[in-house]
């Protein structure tokens, strides 16, 4: 079989790989709210509703286009795939892997599933990432076609805008100060490249940063030190490297399998991990100071902020794989350290594989959200047009998009699709907010109340707690209750739903 064909039907083995898991998989919150506030934005693009994101535009905006044709989310899911078909073609027919590392690649936990099954905006940042690293290998010199792309890579994300600013940092360094008699010519004809990458930076950086009345739960640590948000940052270093999630857990996702009850890792492994996927960049100091320099950048990211899901730690691999893709092409290795290189990118696609191919079957055999499967029986009990009020509002994106309608959130207090964190959203409710949401109901029309966590105002959620039986039926207030059906939680822990129906109690 000619090389050629071999890549094809590698390629094609990964686009069946990809279909089969978006088509099974069960799109999550976080998944739907990106879609419910492009399909809700207003001005063109979506600019107006962008600032209130903490994302950078690239992927709004695409949605707010694909909204404008459909509000099917399937229409996401495909839009998605050609993403990562897009990635995946890059890593086999473009970069200097061999195919058979390539092919491992795809089958990493990253590239199989995080950023591959689940439609986010990271994926676009993966694709941008490969396709500079291939230019600018290919070039050997910084090219308006080079800052083009890091303009696109840094308005994916936050992560892959600081990873950007890494790069424009390291091209600034390597093709200017370092050209010694040449600087003031490159300074002339490169220094524009970089201000405009530059001008992505601060484009992202402006929608990204929060907005005076932010209300997202978040905790900023820079000093004095927490140990425990340090041990936490450097667990998912390890995780990045090692993802093979800890599946005896009922909710293993963004979990590790060496984690301790505190959901960190012996601070050992990550100084091991750390160790050995450097070993490649040892012996040449540029591609060691842009290694060092973006996993520096990351780490204090991720201790400052606490975030621990898979989706910002990925970029730690991400990065790594830049990296190695730009020391195969810049620089020649000896002998020596090419079997190094090659000994440790073994063992990190293998490791990579094990945990891709053991998510993408958990993904497979078990739901990972239970908010289409609601928005379907919904519909099949004919109650998809009734007045609904629910809680907790971030946890009803998927029945909202999927109903293609607004539900009255007692977070906002208001008919809403998506959430907004701002100072109006009540992050607690009380009894007299929902007896507020229920007087919103239309009168004399059944309607639907939907909980996505234990009701404390509901003595029912109480004998639930306990695990003792539980009427189904009871009154609060002036309504009766009748609980229709429950769905238990899946992989995503947040995703369990109480559907009940209400009727207000008539006066005698």
């Amino acid at each position: 079989m000619k090389h050629q064909d071999s890549k094809l039907l590698v390629f094609a083995a990964y686009l069946v790989l990809l279909i089969l898991g978006l088509y099974h998989h069960e799109m999550w919150r976080d998944e739907y709210e990106e879609y419910l506030q492009a399909r809700d934005a207003q001005g063109l693009f979506g600019f107006e509703n962008i600032m209130n994101q903490g994302h950078a535009m690239l992927w709004q905006s695409c949605l707010w286009v694909i909204t404008r044709f459909t509000h099917n989310p399937l229409a996401m899911k495909f839009f998605h795939g050609l993403i990562a078909a897009s990635f995946a073609f890059v890593l086999i027919f473009k970069s200097p892997f061999k195919l058979w590392q390539s092919g491992l690649l795809l089958l990493s936990y990253f590239f199989l599933f995080e950023y591959a099954v689940i439609s986010r905006c990271y994926a676009f940042g993966v694709l941008f990432f490969l396709l500079f690293a291939c230019n600018y290998s290919k070039n050997l010199k910084l090219t308006w076609s080079s800052g083009i792309l890091l303009f696109l890579v840094a308005n994916t994300s936050i992560y892959a805008m600081m990873l950007t600013a890494v790069l424009i940092g390291w091209l600034f360094f390597m093709e200017i100060v370092l050209t010694k008699e040449q600087w003031k010519t490159n300074l002339k004809s490169k220094f524009p490249i970089l201000l405009f990458a530059g001008l992505g930076i601060l484009m992202a950086y402006l929608q990204i940063r929060p907005q005076e009345d932010n209300s997202f739960p978040i905790n900023r640590v820079i000093w004095p030190f927490d140990q425990y948000r340090f041990d936490v940052a450097i667990t998912q270093f390890f995780s990045a490297f090692v993802p093979i999630s800890k599946f005896q857990s009922r909710h293993f996702w963004n979990t590790n399998f060496l984690m301790d009850d505190k959901g960190i890792v012996s601070w050992y492994w990550p100084l091991i991990a750390f160790c050995i996927v450097t070993l490649p960049f040892i012996r040449k100091q540029s591609i060691l100071l842009l290694w060092l320099g973006g996993v520096g950048l990351v780490l204090f990211f991720q201790y400052h902020t606490g975030f621990r899901f898979a989706r910002y730690y990925g970029h730690f691999f991400i990065w790594w794989l830049v990296c190695l893709w730009l020391l195969e092409k810049l620089h020649e290795q000896d002998e020596f350290m090419s079997k190094v290189k090659l000994a440790v990118l073994i063992m990190v696609i293998a490791t990579q594989a094990i945990g891709g191919v053991m998510m993408y079957a958990a993904d497979w055999t078990q739901k990972f959200s239970r908010g289409s499967e609601v928005a379907r029986y919904l519909k099949n009990k004919g109650y998809a047009k009734s007045y609904m009020i629910g809680t907790v509002d971030f946890a009803l994106s998927p029945i909202a998009a999927e109903l293609d309608r607004k539900i009255y959130t007692m977070q906002h207090k208001k008919l809403c699709s998506n959430t907004k964190w701002d100072g109006a959203r009540l992050n607690s409710t009380d009894s007299m907010d929902l007896v507020e949401a229920l007087a919103t109901a239309p009168k004399n029309k059944p309607l639907i109340f939907i909980a996505s966590h234990p009701v404390q105002q509901f003595d029912y959620f109480k004998a639930f707690d306990e695990k003792k039986s539980a009427r189904r039926e009871f009154n609060f207030a002036n309504y009766h209750f009748n609980c229709l059906a429950y769905f238990k939680r899946g992989i995503e822990y947040y995703e369990g739903y109480w559907i009940f129906k209400v009727e207000e109690i008539k006066k005698q």
